[in-house]
């Protein structure tokens, strides 16, 4: 006579490592998905959606992410390590803007997240940073989905208040946001563009990363501005803040509460 083997009772806890898709793909790419329509409705062109999601992502989040692992060693989850790499990528996109911009030759931003790309490629020792960190934590399938409403509603927000209504009658202070990107754009050091010849006394690294993009994907300023930058640094900050309220707390419920 042959016995059965017993069924597992094994439960794996919540937020555990484990193979193959995690739950949290499942509401980033409903938010990712809801947000390219909101942005299309608004009328931003296909084209610049493609080419802003292309640069960010092979461009700043990418090489940062490699970086961070390599210095790190990783974060708990691939949700941190995206956003945390996202951050220095941008940190990375700045600094290389500057001098790029002062010698005339804007494009050389690249330099930085290829040869990034290229010694993560090439140096066999720096190839398991492209898979992380093994036995990662998996961030629960509820946090995920309070995580990707919490983006939703940011989203849903700048589509009411800002996105939907034209360019002419946006913010008051819009324009002269823009003006700062048009300013760091073409000149670095940058003046104030009111006033000829005065030096910029302003936190304007944000506009070295909106001139930066524009440089690279040919997408208009105003694009930038009234629409596309801010959104992955609001996604990235609403993970580091959940990231570590998750760290202080213990569990994750205090990352969301955190939030």
């Amino acid at each position: 006579m042959t016995l059965a083997a017993p069924e597992s009772t094994h439960v794996r806890p919540p937020g555990s490592p484990g193979r193959g898709p995690g739950p949290g793909w499942a509401p980033a790419l409903l938010v990712s998905a809801g947000t390219v329509a909101a942005l299309m409705w608004c009328g931003v062109p296909a084209r610049d959606l493609a080419a802003f999601a292309a640069y960010v992502g092979a461009g700043v989040a990418l090489p940062g992410t490699l970086v961070w692992r390599a210095l790190t060693g990783g974060g708990r989850t691939l949700a941190e390590d995206l956003a945390a790499g996202l951050a220095l990528g941008y940190a990375v996109e700045v600094l290389a803007y500057i001098p790029a911009r002062a010698a005339g030759l804007p494009l050389l931003v690249l330099v930085p997240p290829v040869a990034v790309v290229c010694a993560f490629l090439c140096v066999p020792r720096l190839w398991r940073h492209w898979r992380g960190a093994p036995g990662r934590e998996r961030v629960p399938g509820w946090c995920a989905w309070a995580l990707a409403a919490v983006v939703g509603y940011l989203v849903a927000w700048c589509v009411i208040s800002l996105y939907r209504h034209p360019v002419s009658s946006a913010y008051v202070d819009m324009p002269y946001h823009l003006a700062l990107v048009g300013e760091v754009k073409h000149h670095v050091p940058p003046t104030l563009p009111s006033v000829l010849g005065e030096r910029l006394s302003y936190h304007w690294f944000v506009y070295a990363d909106m001139a930066a993009t524009s440089w690279v994907t040919g997408i208009e300023p105003v694009t930038l501005v009234y629409r596309l930058s801010t959104l992955p640094m609001t996604v990235a900050m609403v993970v580091l803040v959940a990231v570590l309220g998750r760290r202080l707390g213990g569990r994750w419920g205090a990352g969301i509460a955190a939030v």
